[in-house]
């Protein structure tokens, strides 16, 4: 059986000594090579071209940074919202085109029709455009127009020329029935004008060309309407103010373009 040597003390405090030392060895030496590799590329014998790539300044073309990215889809600042925008009102707008009211004529006071003889006023009055076009006799069709009425924003634009939407008044609805007994124009909007000035307009409008025009107040809604014998034409429009400020208004007439 083979026998190992017996360690002393001596020796064991040798051994114990040696491995730090080795250690720090190790350390300097990793010191030495790192010091070694800086020297080579930014000391005395390094390469100059490869100093003044890593000193230079990094320049920016303001014009390449603007198109990076330009397909990434960002991250919205606040959570996104399907409701409807609100009516911001019409304080301090000047957008309203000018009318120069000396060229309009005065409506006259509004005739107060009495509750119990406006059966199509306030609560039982027409929800739909089309409904009220047919309860004022607006269309020459009974009962049907309703049902044929189309809507679209494109029907604001052929109003008849007597009755258009006022100038740059914010359309909300529109729609119409083209030819035939329901040849009608319907549209709802809102303007900044005072309620006045918009009741002149329209009856100023009709009343040179060739309607009648009576002014009635029907439980607290304004209302203008008439006939042309020449060509069968009626219009009904009426006038609310709008919650948001200025004046709602909503127009069904016939003979539209």
């Amino acid at each position: 059986m083979r026998r190992f040597p017996r360690l002393t003390l001596p020796l064991i405090l040798g051994l114990a000594l040696a491995l730090p030392l080795a250690a720090c060895g190790g350390a300097a030496s990793d010191e030495a090579a790192v010091a070694d590799l800086d020297n080579k590329l930014v000391g005395k014998g390094s390469d100059p071209e490869i100093n003044a790539a890593l000193n230079d300044r990094i320049l920016v073309d303001p014009d390449l940074t603007d198109n990076a990215n330009v397909n990434t889809v960002k991250v919205a600042d606040k959570p996104l919202s399907g409701a409807v925008p609100a009516d911001s009102g019409y304080d301090g707008d000047t957008s309203i085109e000018a009318l120069d009211s000396a060229k309009l004529m005065r409506a006259p006071k509004p005739v107060v029709v009495a509750a119990e003889d406006c059966k199509d006023c306030g609560e039982q009055r027409a929800v739909t455009l089309g409904a009220l076009a047919a309860d004022q006799g607006v269309t020459r069709g009974k009962g049907t127009c309703d049902a044929k009425l189309q809507y679209g924003a494109g029907w604001a634009m052929r109003m008849p020329p007597e009755f258009p939407v006022y100038p740059r008044g914010r359309v909300k609805e529109a729609g119409g029935v083209d030819g035939g007994i329901c040849d009608i124009r319907v549209a709802t909007f809102t303007t900044s004008a005072a309620m006045q000035d918009v009741i002149d307009y329209y009856y100023t409008r009709a009343r040179k060309s060739g309607y009648s025009a009576e002014h009635q107040l029907r439980a607290g809604e304004h209302v203008l309407g008439g006939t042309r014998d020449n060509d069968s034409g009626a219009y009904f429009i009426t006038f609310n103010r709008a919650p948001s400020g200025g004046t709602s208004v909503d127009i069904v007439a016939n003979n539209g373009r």
